[in-house]
């Protein structure tokens, strides 16, 4: 499991156990603060300087609305960003607020297996 990933999983237990008890603790609240500052260390989250995405995630969930999916895989290689990576960004990322929620839905099962499937071939040979 990446550091992405366990991140990922901590955030989603807390805030599952938040709608179970129905309120936040203290403690957390400042543990998914504390996640958080993690979560946006990571890979996908790096921030881009000069550019019109926000992070290394969004721009490659743009290559890929934008179906420039061979581009999109290249990027995924260059910033060694693995497909599970990419998708859990996408799936936290892309959420009720998001301007381009509509589009993320394109990232279904049968989408990430093709992408990893692709990853798998161009980045790991």
């Amino acid at each position: 499991m990446s550091e992405q990933a366990r991140i990922l999983s901590e955030i989603n237990t807390i805030i599952m156990n938040i709608l179970k008890t129905g309120s936040a603790s203290v403690e957390e609240a400042d543990k998914i603060e504390e996640l958080e500052v993690l979560l946006h260390q990571q890979k996908c989250f790096k921030e881009l300087e000069n550019s019109e995405h926000a992070n290394q995630g969004e721009e490659i969930a743009t290559l890929f609305f934008k179906d420039q999916y061979t581009e999109a895989i290249n990027k995924m290689c260059e910033c060694d960003i693995t497909p599970d990576d990419f998708f859990a960004f996408a799936d936290y990322y892309y959420d009720d607020e998001h301007d381009d929620e509509e589009l993320a839905e394109m990232f279904t099962g049968v989408f990430a297996k093709g992408v990893s499937e692709a990853y798998a071939a161009k980045c790991k040979a």
